[in-house]
C-alpha cells in the first residue's frame, strides 16, 4: 500500500492499493472471467438488479431502472425516498470463505472451485512509506484490484443482498458496491416505515456477517414528490448509524438527482464543467490540427453531454437548449469559425447530430434493445409490443404498448412511456429492423433526414 506525498500519513483513509499483478497471469485470469461469466448468464445465477460489469448493462441502464421506477410511484401521486448506500472498500473487504461458499452454491465445482479458490490465496501486502516498508502480510479478505476476474467474484458475492431487501417490499438496483433504494412513503406510511426498519436491520446482519459495512458518510436520503414532509428521523431503525438528513440533491453514479427530476442541477454542473474545459482548449487549440482537435474535444467535453442522456428525454426546452449551446460552442472550437456564424451546416459536417436528436437516438436505442429482449432485464421488462385482440392490420408493425399515465411531469418523462411513444412514431422499416447495429446505423440516417 502506498501513500501519496501530499496526503496526510496520520489518516488510513489516504492509503490505497495498488496490486502488482504479472501479465500472463493477466491474460489466464481474462480467460477464466469469459467463462465463469458465461456460466453465470446462461444459468441466471446472477440478480437481475446487479448491473455492474455485465454486458450490456451500464450505470447509464442503472439510472434509467432508478429514475422510471420514481417516476412511475410519483404518477400516482406517491412521495418517494430514494436510499444510496455505499459500502466501505468493498472489494478489499470480500471475505474468501465466505466467497467460496457463495461460488460453490451455485453450482462451481471441482477443479474449477479449486483454481479460483488458489487464485485468491497465498496474496500478501506490505505498506511502503518512503523511506520505510514494511514486512509482507498475509492477505486473507479482498479480491484483488486490476484483475479482471475480481468484479464478476466480487457480483457473486453481493448476489444475496437482492433478494433480503425485495422481502420487504423495497425496490432495489445495483452497481457494484453502490446500492439505490426506493420505497413509497406515502402509499402505507405505516407498513412502509415498518418494511424499511426491518429491512435496513437485515441488511445490516447480512452485511455483518459478510464481513462488509455501510458507509455512513457517503449514504444519502433523497425525498422525492411533493410531500417531503412525510420523511423524519423516525423512519431510521435506531440500530444503526445517526439518520440521514435529506439532502436536496443527491448524485448517483455520476447524474445529479434533484427533488423533482428536473435534471436543472444536472444540466447546471454539466454546463458549468464543458465551458470551463472549452475555455482551457481554446488557449491550445491554435496549435492542433482539426482532426485531434474533434478527439480532443469528444474525450473532455461532449463526452460529458452523452452521458445518461436518455435522463433528458422529457426535460423542458430551456433545459436541452443551454446544453445545445455546449455542443454549438464545441463546434465552433473544432472548426475556428466565429460565434456569428449559423451552426446546422458545421454540424452536419462534423456528423453530429443536434442534442435534442440525440437525446432521441439514445432513447431509440435503449428501446430496441428492450423491445428484442437484448438489453438488461430490469429494462426488458418495462418496454413490450402492442399485441392486439383482433387480428387487425397493426398487428404486424411492431408497435409498442403505450401504459396510461396520471401525470405529464412525472409519467410523462418515464422512460416506459416516452420509449414507447417515441418508437412508435418511427417508420414501420425501423421498428420491424431486429439487428441492432442496423438499427442504429438506420436511426441516425433517419434522424439527420428530420427537419
Amino acid at each position: 500500500m502506498v501513500l501519496s506525498y501530499t496526503a496526510d500519513p496520520s489518516d488510513l483513509k489516504n492509503f490505497r492499493p495498488i496490486s502488482l499483478l504479472p501479465f500472463p497471469a493477466k491474460v489466464i485470469e481474462k480467460t477464466v472471467n469469459k467463462q465463469l461469466t458465461t456460466f453465470l448468464e446462461d444459468n441466471n445465477l446472477l440478480d437481475p438488479s446487479q448491473t455492474g460489469f455485465r454486458t450490456n448493462h451500464s450505470t447509464e441502464t442503472a439510472l434509467i431502472s432508478v429514475t422510471d421506477d420514481i417516476r412511475t410511484l410519483m404518477d400516482n401521486g406517491e412521495t418517494v425516498a430514494l436510499i444510496l448506500l455505499d459500502h466501505s472498500a468493498a472489494f478489499d473487504t470480500v471475505c474468501h470463505r465466505t466467497l467460496i461458499t457463495r461460488l460453490r452454491s451455485t453450482g462451481i465445482q471441482g477443479q474449477a472451485l479449486d483454481w479460483i479458490a488458489s487464485f485468491l490465496s497465498n496474496r500478501s501486502q506490505r505498506v511502503y512509506l518512503p523511506p520505510f516498508r514494511s514486512e509482507p502480510t498475509e492477505i486473507i479478505c479482498g479480491v484483488p484490484q486490476g484483475s479482471s476476474l475480481s468484479p464478476t467474484l466480487f457480483n457473486v458475492y453481493m448476489s444475496p443482498l437482492a433478494n433480503i431487501v425485495r422481502k420487504h417490499d423495497i425496490i432495489i438496483t445495483s452497481y457494484a458496491d453502490d446500492t439505490q433504494l426506493i420505497l413509497s412513503l406515502t402509499k402505507d406510511p405505516a407498513r412502509a416505515k415498518t418494511n424499511l426498519q426491518e429491512g435496513m436491520k437485515d441488511v445490516a446482519d447480512w452485511m455483518r456477517l459478510s464481513r462488509l459495512k455501510l458507509n455512513s458518510e457517503k449514504m444519502e436520503v433523497l425525498i422525492l414528490g411533493n410531500t417531503p414532509s412525510a420523511w423524519d428521523d423516525s423512519w431510521w431503525p435506531t440500530a444503526l448509524a445517526t439518520a440521514p438528513t435529506p439532502t436536496d440533491h443527491a448524485r448517483n453514479l455520476g447524474f445529479i438527482l434533484d427533488p423533482l427530476l428536473t435534471m436543472t442541477k444536472q444540466v447546471n454542473a454539466v454546463s458549468s464543467a464543458c465551458f470551463l474545459t472549452l475555455r482551457m482548449l481554446r488557449k491550445i487549440f491554435h496549435w492542433i490540427p482539426a482532426d485531434t482537435r474533434k478527439t480532443v474535444t469528444h474525450a473532455l467535453v461532449t463526452s460529458r453531454l452523452d452521458y445518461g442522456n436518455t435522463l433528458y428525454a422529457g426535460a423542458t426546452a430551456k433545459l436541452q437548449n443551454r446544453l445545445q449551446r455546449i455542443q454549438n460552442a464545441s463546434a465552433r472550437l473544432i472548426l475556428d469559425i466565429p460565434r456569428s456564424s449559423h451552426i446546422s451546416a458545421h454540424l452536419r459536417h462534423l456528423h453530429w447530430l443536434p442534442v435534442s436528436k440525440r437525446i432521441t437516438f439514445r432513447l431509440l436505442t435503449h428501446a430496441h434493445k428492450a423491445l428484442y429482449y437484448k438489453g438488461p432485464e430490469y429494462l426488458n421488462r418495462r418496454l413490450s409490443f402492442d399485441v392486439p385482440t383482433l387480428l387487425l392490420r397493426s398487428s404486424g408493425l411492431a408497435l409498442a404498448a403505450v401504459p396510461r399515465i396520471r401525470r405529464s411531469t412525472a409519467g410523462g418523462r418515464s422512460f416506459s412511456f416516452l420509449a414507447a411513444k417515441t418508437w412508435n412514431s418511427l417508420p414501420t422499416s425501423l421498428r420491424t429492423t431486429q439487428d441492432h447495429s442496423a438499427f442504429r446505423r438506420l436511426l441516425k440516417t433517419w434522424l439527420f433526414e428530420q427537419r
